[in-house]
């Protein structure tokens, strides 16, 4: 039995791993063109991975760091309500960045010496990228730490080596922050798949797809009568807008020269989550040197949302409670097998265009038999759903039917158990030895008292 159980296994793994690479990953590619680079698409509801493009590859992330940043803020501060002052040294040090750089970086228009809630600065933050912002939370946050206070330069260093440890825990291990802002520096990278990782985190974070997902802000410093009013620079979801896409929530764009256009982003139609990463769009005509007009990230992530969208669908692979399989049952005088049946449903993302039927091989994880007793509901195995080369998941198998043992068949298997033992084997032999020598010593003294008797008797004669 073992040796078939062996056999199939091995079969039906030459089936799966000689079978073309079906793509939940990587899929066919789209069919239109993509702009960016790099590009990883992400089922959140399945936990899987359907469509990525150069996603290890290291790349500049821009303004997709402050999602990091954010991060550590929502996670080392307890009230949102904390005020939180703007250091001067910041202010200083963006100027001096700007003339020296020739550039005009993203600011969200406060001034030093202004006192804003953690709540209004993520705000801030996210929705109208400051650089500032995100100082004034590194300095805040790692001003924070044992030993230090705000309104230092050295928090900043701080901050950026919690950023680090954080990416690390998360499993960002292809990702190097050097600030907190984004602004380009050669030793910033990471790459698609780690920002996925991140962003998946900060999704999950209490408050964060509030602040991501709203479209306007107005914050109230508390020192001054000025309302700065902050837009998000995500116009897909922004209703009016000629990008407006019905189905997006948030998440972060950002854009230097350097890095191209990048977008993190999620959507849910039809009862499906993605979470779509694009780095790398174009941004610079190099032809003229000029930006592009056209926002070639918003285009992709359309696009791609459109055709996952309409290509994808969530198939029930198996029901619950539905008997799939049988393995040999022992100890039972009347039946042979025992059925088996799935204690869950097992459904999985599928294109549509597949016909699983076809293609699915299932692997069951029994054992080569059971013995009677066995109760309906008792865990017996797993069976494992795979898709050509594609593990679509595996479900528990339970017993489906109680049977009794039968009292003989069992009271003998105990005899045999009882005999394999070792210690009864020697025993027995033992045993059967020392009557095998008792009878032959009875059989001798029988033998030797036969002899004397007959000695006596010839003697009297």
């Amino acid at each position: 039995m073992k040796r078939a159980v062996s056999a199939t296994l091995t079969v039906l793994l030459l089936i799966i791993f000689t079978q073309p690479s079906f793509a939940l990953e990587p899929h066919r590619a789209p069919n239109m063109r993509i702009h960016s680079e790099i590009v990883y698409l992400f089922n959140l509801d399945e936990q899987n991975l359907i469509y990525q493009r150069n996603a290890d590859q290291p790349t500049y992330p821009a303004s997709l760091v402050k999602i990091m940043t954010c991060i550590l803020a929502l996670e080392n501060t307890p009230d949102l309500r904390v005020m939180v002052t703007f250091p001067t040294y910041i202010q200083n040090y963006l100027f001096n960045y700007q003339v020296s750089h020739g550039v005009t970086i993203s600011l969200a228009g406060l001034r030093a010496g202004d006192e804003l809630s953690m709540h209004d600065l993520l705000h801030g933050l996210m929705l109208q990228s400051g650089n500032e912002i995100a100082m004034i939370i590194a300095d805040h946050i790692g001003g924070s730490q044992p030993g230090r206070q705000p309104g230092s330069w050295d928090n900043q260093d701080e901050f950026v080596d919690m950023m680090n440890r954080r990416a690390r825990e998360l499993g960002a291990t292809n990702t190097n922050f050097t600030n907190a802002n984004g602004l380009p520096d050669p030793q910033m990278v990471t790459t698609a798949r780690d920002m996925a990782m991140i962003t998946k985190h900060a999704m999950g974070l209490p408050g964060f797809m509030d602040i991501v997902t709203a479209t306007s802000y107005v914050a109230r410093p508390a020192n001054r009568n000025a309302r700065p009013e902050w837009t998000t620079t995500i116009t897909m979801q922004v209703p009016g807008n000629r990008h407006f896409y019905p189905h997006l929530r948030g998440i972060k764009t950002g854009s230097t020269p350097q890095a191209g256009r990048n977008f993190i982003s999620s959507a849910s139609r039809d009862g499906f989550t993605y979470l779509l990463v694009v780095m790398d769009a174009p941004f610079i005509n190099p032809e003229t040197a000029a930006v592009f007009p056209e926002n070639y990230a918003f285009v992709d992530t359309r696009n791609i949302y459109d055709w996952v969208f309409d290509n994808f669908r969530t198939m029930t692979l198996v029901g619950r409670n539905m008997r799939v399989h049988e393995i040999p049952l022992r100890l039972n005088a009347s039946q042979d097998f025992l059925p088996l049946e799935t204690a869950d449903r097992l459904a999985a993302l599928v294109a549509r265009d597949i016909d699983p039927a076809a293609s699915l091989t299932r692997i069951y994880e029994v054992p080569d038999w059971v013995n009677a007793p066995v109760q309906r509901g008792e865990h017996i195995g797993y069976l494992r759903l795979f898709l050509y080369d594609q593990e679509l998941g595996r479900v528990a198998l339970l017993a489906a039917e109680t049977i009794e043992a039968s009292r003989l068949l069992l009271l003998l298997d105990q005899v045999r158990a009882i005999t394999r033992l070792f210690g009864v084997r020697v025993a027995i032999i033992f045993i059967i030895l020392a009557v095998i020598l008792y009878v032959a010593l009875m059989i001798v003294r029988n033998k030797n008292r036969r002899h004397r008797s007959s000695y006596k008797r010839r003697r009297r004669i």
